[in-house]
C-alpha cells in the first residue's frame, strides 16, 4: 500500500524516522522477489547480505576466510530449523543467533579446529547492515485458501528478519486490535490458540522474529509471536537517549508513541541490545512464552550498567561505595525480570563480566530464570541454604551467580530477638570490590540485620536494593544509606497507565465479624456486634477473652465466609476470576476453608428452591427484593458451576498443630494447589482447568504469588504498610479479561486501608487503591461521552437506534464509539450489581443493539463486544440482542442467502436498505476476489459507479443495488463468456492471462481465442499437477516444481515476456491455490 491514510500518517513517517536513524529503507514487490534480494516469494532471508555479512564480521587476523561452502551452511543451519510449533523453532533460530553457528576450520589455523562464527556482531553495531523493508510478501504453505501474506514493514540485521510491524490507520475502529489480529493471522497465533481452525500465515517468516510491532502512529505497541492483545505494551521512553534530542533530531515539539516505540527499540544499538540482553523464553501455565522488556525494564538496567561502570567505590569515595542504588518498580510490573536482564547485560560487558553477583531472596521463580542467564554464559547458579553455605560461597574468589536464600532463616531469627540482640556476626567474608549484591524486597525494614551482616562480611561490594513498593517515608533516609540513591523509579500509577497492571478497587464490607481498628476491646466489640447490649457484649468477652478468639471464633467466620461467598458469586465469579482470603490467624484461615464450603451448600440448596419465574428476574428487577434472593437468583445464574466451587487453605507448619492441620500445612500440597488456583474455570482440555476458587492464607502468598487469574482479595487482618502494599497487589496483574482488582476489607472497613497509606508520600502511592466508589462518577461520566457522540450529530441512540446505526456508516465515528462504549461497559461490569448501577443497565443493552446492528450492517473493522467488557455486562447485551433476532456469534447473512432479501425488508427505510445492501456486497466481494480478481475488481468498479450515481436519493440506490445484487448472485454473464471455457474454472484464469498480455498490447479476437487454448492447456496442468496430487499444497517442493513449469510454459508460448513470467506464474499459483476445491471437483 503506497496510499491511503495507513500509508501517508502511519507506515510513511516510521520508514523515514528509520531512515533518519541510517536505516536502508526498501520498497517491496508484489511481482518481483529480486527486488527484495530473493529468488521467490516463499524465501524470507536476505541471503546476498546475509553472506555478505558472515564474511565481514567473521574475520581472521582481520581478514576474510569464510568461502561459498561454509558460508551456504550456516545459512542452511538457520534456514532449515523444523520444529512442529513456531514456538521451539523461534527460541532455536535466536540461541543460533546469539550463539552463532559452527562450521569446519581451516586445517593451518587452531589446529583445523571446527570455528564458531556469527551472524551478528553484537559488540559493533556499525559493521551490520539495517534494513526496513516495506509491502513485504511471503507466500503461504500450501493447502491455505489465502496464497500470501504482505507485512507493512520487515525489519532485517544482514538479511535476517527481526521485527515485523503492522501499521493501521488511526481512523480506523480499533487500530491496535486489528493489528495486533493481523499479526497474529500472519504467525498462525489464531490457530495455534484454537481461534480458527485452519493455518492462515507463514510463519517461517516468524522464525527468527525478535519482537511484533502494532502502531497507528498516535498508539504503538510491542509484543512478541503467540502474544494477544492484551500483552503488547507501549514503549514510551527513549532512554538512554533523551527525549530532547529525539525531537531536535525529528523536529518535533512532541513525540507521538510511533515515534518514542522506534527511537527507543530500534536505534541500532537498541534494537541488538533488547535482543541479546532483554529477551528470554520462560513457561507460564505449562507452555513456551516469549518475553522481551518493557521500556522501563531496559532503562533502569541500562542506568544501573552505567553506575556499575562510573561510579565511585568504597575507597574511591572515601566513605560509601556509590555504584549501587535503588530500583523501585511496582509490584507486578516485572522486577525480578529486571533482575534477571541486569544479569545478562552484565555477563557481556568487558568490565563487570567478571564481577560475582550475589541475590538476597527467596523467589524460586528468579532462581530459576537466572540459572537460565547463567546457562548462556557457561556458569551454574551456586544457591546458600544456610548461613554455612553462604559464607563458603561469599568468601570463594572469583565469578560466579550466588543466591542467599536464606532470608526466611535469618528473618525467623530476626522476628525472635529483641530490641538490642543481634544476629550471629558472620564476620569479614571477601572485600573484593568486583562483587554486586543484589537485594530483593530491599524495603522490609525487618531484613536491616541481615542487610547489615552482609555489608560487613562485603564491606567493599556494590549494591543494587529492588522494592516492589514504595519506601516509607521514616525509611528512605535508612535504606539511602545503605543503597544508595534511586536507580529507576516506576510507579503504581505508571504502571497503570501502561496497562502493565490494573487499578485496584476498595470497598469495605461490614458482616458480623467485621472489626473496626479501635483502641480497645469494648469498642471493638461494640462495633463488631452492634446488636448486642452491653451486657452480651461482657459475656461474649468473658467466653473468649481476647480479640483473636472472637475473630478466630466459628460463628464470626462462619458469618463472614458466607458473605464472602454472596459478594463474590454476585461481583467476581461471572467474570470467571478467583479470590484469596487473608485471615487473622492460621486457626481462622482453616475455618474458613470449612465455612466457606458449607456456604457454597447453602447457597446452592437456595439456588435449587427458586421457581423459574423467579430465577428469570433480572438485576433491575431484584432491585428492592430482600438481599437473600438477590444472592440466590445469582447463583442460579451459574449454579453448575457454583456446585463445583473448592476452597484450599496454605498455611505455614508449626510443632505444636492438630494434626488435621497437616492437610494444609504440606509444601508439596500446597505447590499443587497454587498450580491449581492458577488454571481457569473453563478450557476445553480437562487437565488445564480447575473449579479451586479461593486460596486461603494468614501470611503465606502475599509476596511474590503471582496469578492473574486472582481478581479479589478478602482482608480479614490488620495489615499495614510495605505489606498492604504488596498483599493487594496480588490482584493487579493483567489477564482473563480483568479490568480492575478488587480489595474487600473486613478487618478496618475501609478506612483502616487508608490510614496504613499515610507511611507513603503522596506521589508514591497515586493510584494505589481506589474506592469502588469512585467508579460511579466514572460510570456517568464515560455514560455520558458515548451518548455524546451522537447528541454532536443530533441522533438520539437511545431512542433511534436505526438514526445511530447510520451515523455510524462514518468509519472514524465507527472507532469512536468502539472505544468509548467499550469504556463506559467495562466500568458498568465494574459497579454491577451494586445498586448505582441499575440505571445504566438500560442504555447498555440499547447501546449495545446499536453496536451489534452496525456490525452486522458494516461487516468490516467492528469486532465481538466480547473482551475488555466483563462478563457481566456482556451476558445483559446478549440476552437484549437475542430477543431480538441478532446473535452475535452467527455472522452477518451473506446475499447470496435465501434469506438476505428478508433481512433487507425489516430495514426500517431505504438509506438503510441501500445502506444494507451496500456494505453486503462489498463484503461479498472481498471474500471471494482472490478466487477471480479479475472479475471481481470489475464488480466493485460498478459498485462504486452506482453509488456516485444516485447518491443520496435513497429509493432509487435502493433499487438499482437491488438488481445490482441479483446480477453479483448469476456470475458470470454468457456475453462475458469465451467458447471452450468454464466460467468458474477456466475463466478467473484467463482473465488474468488476458490483463497480462493487455499491458503490452491491445487484445484482438483471434489473441482472446489463442489465450482461450493455453488457458485450457494451462488448468489441465493444474488440475493434473495440483488437484489430482495428495498433499499437494502441502508440499513445498512440488509447488516449487510446479511454478518453475508454469515459467517454461508462459515463456514458451509467448505471453509474456520472460522477466514478467516469474510474477505471472505467483498470480496463476495463487489463482490455483484459492481454486483448489473447484479444481479438484473438475478433475
Amino acid at each position: 500500500m503506497t496510499s491511503g491514510p495507513e500509508f501517508t500518517d502511519v507506515e510513511k513517517p516510521f520508514l523515514d524516522q528509520l531512515a533518519s536513524m541510517d536505516w536502508k529503507t526498501i520498497t517491496g514487490s508484489v511481482d518481483f522477489p529480486s527486488v527484495t534480494g530473493r529468488a521467490n516469494f516463499r524465501e524470507v532471508l536476505i541471503k546476498d547480505d546475509l553472506a555478505n555479512a558472515l564474511r565481514r564480521i567473521n574475520l581472521r587476523d582481520g581478514k576474510e576466510w569464510l568461502d561459498a561452502p561454509r558460508i551456504a551452511q550456516a545459512i542452511g543451519t538457520l534456514e532449515r530449523i523444523s520444529h512442529p510449533r513456531l514456538m521451539e523453532a523461534n527460541q532455536e533460530a535466536t540461541r543460533l543467533l546469539l550463539e552463532g553457528v559452527t562450521v569446519e576450520g581451516l586445517p593451518d589455523w587452531n589446529q583445523g579446529r571446527d570455528q564458531t562464527i556469527q551472524f551478528i556482531d553484537w559488540n559493533t553495531p556499525e559493521n551490520n547492515r539495517f534494513a526496513a523493508v516495506s509491502q513485504f510478501k511471503v507466500d503461504c504453505p500450501g493447502g491455505m485458501s489465502k496464497g500470501s501474506i504482505r507485512p507493512d514493514i520487515v525489519l532485517f540485521v544482514n538479511g535476517i528478519p527481526l521485527v515485523v510491524v503492522e501499521c493501521k490507520s488511526p481512523k480506523s475502529s480499533e487500530p491496535m486490535a486489528g493489528a495486533v489480529d493481523q499479526l497474529r493471522r500472519y504467525h498462525n497465533a489464531r490457530k495455534e490458540a484454537g481461534e480458527v481452525d485452519e493455518a492462515e500465515g507463514a510463519e517461517r517468516l516468524f522464525s527468527t522474529n525478535q519482537f511484533l510491532i502494532a502502531t497507528c502512529y498516535d498508539e504503538a505497541r510491542v509484543g512478541t509471536i503467540g502474544a494477544e492483545l492484551v500483552h503488547y505494551l507501549e514503549w514510551k521512553d527513549t532512554a538512554p537517549v533523551p527525549q530532547a534530542k529525539v525531537q531536535e533530531e525529528l523536529g518535533k515539539a512532541t513525540l507521538s508513541s510511533q515515534n518514542k516505540l522506534i527511537a527507543g527499540m530500534l536505534r541500532k544499538e537498541h534494537l541488538l541490545d533488547i535482543i541479546r540482553h532483554f529477551t528470554i523464553f520462560q513457561q507460564v501455565d505449562g507452555r513456551t512464552v516469549k518475553v522481551v522488556s518493557r521500556y522501563q525494564q531496559f532503562r533502569a538496567v541500562r542506568r544501573a550498567v552505567e553506575r556499575l561502570r562510573t561510579g565511585k567505590t568504597r575507597k574511591q569515595d572515601g566513605e560509601h561505595d556509590r555504584r549501587g542504588g535503588l530500583v523501585w518498580h511496582t509490584q507486578g510490573s516485572g522486577k525480578s525480570l529486571t533482575m534477571v536482564f541486569l544479569v545478562r547485560k552484565m555477563r557481556s560487558d568487558s568490565k563487570l563480566r567478571k564481577f560475582k553477583i550475589v541475590i538476597v531472596t527467596d523467589r524460586k521463580d528468579l532462581q530459576r530464570q537466572l540459572a537460565g542467564t547463567a546457562g548462556l554464559t557457561g556458569e551454574t547458579v551456586k544457591v546458600g541454604k544456610s548461613v554455612g553455605d553462604v559464607k563458603r560461597l561469599l568468601a570463594k574468589k572469583g565469578p560466579e551467580i550466588v543466591f542467599a536464600t536464606i532470608q526466611k532463616y535469618v528473618d525467623r531469627e530476626i522476628d525472635q530477638l529483641g530490641p538490642t540482640d543481634e544476629v550471629d556476626d558472620v564476620g569479614l567474608l571477601n572485600e573484593d570490590e568486583s562483587i554486586l549484591v543484589m537485594v530483593d524486597e530491599a524495603h522490609r525494614s525487618h531484613s536491616n540485620t541481615l542487610h547489615a551482616t552482609l555489608l560487613q562480611a562485603l564491606p567493599n561490594s556494590a549494591r543494587i536494593g529492588f522494592t516492589g513498593t514504595p519506601i516509607i517515608m521514616g525509611d528512605k533516609k535508612r535504606t539511602h544509606d545503605i543503597f544508595g540513591e534511586f536507580i529507576d523509579r516506576y510507579t503504581i500509577k505508571e504502571s497503570e497507565a501502561d496497562g502493565a497492571t490494573v487499578p485496584i478497587l476498595y470497598e469495605g464490607r461490614y458482616a458480623k465479624g467485621a472489626v473496626a481498628d479501635a483502641a480497645g476491646l469494648d469498642d471493638e466489640l461494640a462495633e463488631m456486634f452492634p446488636e448486642l447490649t452491653a451486657e452480651q457484649r461482657e459475656a461474649l468477652k468473658r467466653k473468649y477473652g481476647t480479640l483473636l478468639a472472637i475473630l478466630e471464633a466459628e460463628e464470626v467466620v462462619r458469618d463472614k465466609a458466607s458473605d464472602m461467598l454472596r459478594h463474590y458469586v454476585a461481583n467476581i465469579l461471572p467474570n470467571s476470576l478467583k479470590a484469596q482470603v487473608v485471615a487473622i490467624s492460621r486457626r481462622a484461615a482453616v475455618r474458613y476453608q470449612r465455612t466457606l464450603a458449607v456456604a457454597r451448600d447453602e447457597l446452592v440448596a437456595e439456588a435449587d428452591k427458586l421457581d423459574a419465574a423467579t430465577r428469570a428476574l433480572d438485576d433491575l428487577e431484584l432491585e428492592g427484593k430482600p438481599k437473600k434472593l438477590q444472592a440466590s437468583v445469582r447463583a442460579a445464574r451459574q449454579l453448575e458451576r457454583l456446585r463445583s466451587l473448592d476452597f484450599a487453605t496454605i498455611i505455614s507448619p508449626d510443632n505444636n498443630d492438630p494434626p488435621e492441620w497437616k492437610e494444609w500445612t504440606d509444601g508439596a500440597k500446597a505447590e499443587a494447589r497454587i498450580a491449581r488456583f492458577k488454571k481457569p474455570f473453563e478450557h476445553e482440555d480437562p487437565e488445564k482447568r480447575d473449579p479451586l476458587a479461593f486460596l486461603i492464607v494468614k501470611s503465606m502468598l502475599l509476596t511474590g504469588f503471582d496469578a492473574p487469574i486472582e481478581g479479589v482479595m478478602y482482608l480479614d487482618r490488620p495489615i499495614r504498610e510495605a505489606e498492604l502494599l504488596q498483599a493487594i497487589a496480588r490482584v493487579n496483574r493483567t489477564g482473563h479479561g480483568k479490568t480492575a482488582g478488587i480489595v474487600v476489607d473486613y478487618y478496618g472497613v475501609a478506612q483502616h486501608l487508608k490510614d496504613a497509606l499515610t507511611a507513603y508520600s503522596v506521589e508514591d502511592i497515586e493510584g494505589a487503591l481506589q474506592s469502588l466508589a469512585d467508579e460511579i462518577p466514572k460510570l456517568r461520566d464515560r455514560h455520558a461521552r458515548v451518548i455524546g457522540l451522537f447528541d454532536a450529530r443530533g441522533v438520539d441512540a437511545i431512542r433511534d437506534a436505526e438514526a445511530a446505526v447510520e451515523a455510524l456508516a462514518d468509519e472514524r465515528l465507527r472507532a469512536e464509539f468502539t472505544v468509548k462504549l467499550k469504556q463506559f461497559l467495562a466500568t458498568l461490569d465494574l459497579v454491577l450489581p451494586r445498586p448505582e448501577a441499575l440505571p445504566f443497565v438500560r442504555d447498555a443493552t440499547l447501546l449495545g443493539e446499536v453496536y451489534a446492528r452496525a456490525r452486522n450492517r458494516y461487516r468490516e473493522g467492528l469486532p465481538q463486544l466480547d473482551k475488555g467488557v466483563g462478563r457481566k455486562v456482556q451476558a445483559l447485551i446478549d440476552e437484549h440482542i437475542v430477543s431480538l433476532g441478532i446473535d452475535p456469534r452467527i455472522p452477518p447473512i451473506a446475499i447470496t442467502d435465501a434469506k438476505f432479501a428478508a433481512q433487507v425488508g425489516r430495514q426500517v427505510s431505504d438509506r438503510a436498505k441501500a445502506s444494507e445492501m451496500e456494505h453486503a456486497i462489498r463484503h461479498h466481494i472481498k471474500r471471494k476476489l482472490d478466487e477471480d480478481p479479475v472479475h471481481y475488481q470489475k464488480l466493485s468498479e460498478r459498485l462504486e459507479e452506482i453509488l456516485q450515481r444516485f447518491g443520496t436519493s435513497w429509493e432509487q440506490l435502493a433499487l438499482a443495488l437491488s438488481d445490482f445484487i441479483e446480477q453479483v448472485r448469476k456470475g458470470r454473464s454468457q456475453n462475458e463468456s469465451i467458447p471452450g471455457l468454464d466460467p468458474e474454472i477456466h475463466a478467473p484464469f484467463f482473465d488474468v492471462l488476458k490483463e497480462e498480455r493487455q499491458q503490452q498490447a491491445p487484445v484482438s479476437a483471434a489473441d482472446a481465442t489463442w489465450l482461450a487454448g493455453l488457458t485450457v492447456d494451462m488448468v489441465e496442468r493444474l488440475i493434473r499437477e495440483a488437484a489430482s496430487t495428495v498433499g499437494f499444497w502441502k508440499s513445498a517442493q512440488r509447488q516449487n516444481e510446479l511454478h518453475g513449469q508454469l515459467v517454461v510454459f508462459l515463456d514458451d508460448a509467448g505471453v509474456v515476456e520472460l522477466e514478467r513470467a516469474d510474477a505471472l506464474a505467483d498470480r496463476l499459483m495463487d489463482l490455483a491455490k484459492a481454486n483448489q476445491r473447484k479444481l479438484t471437483r473438475a478433475e
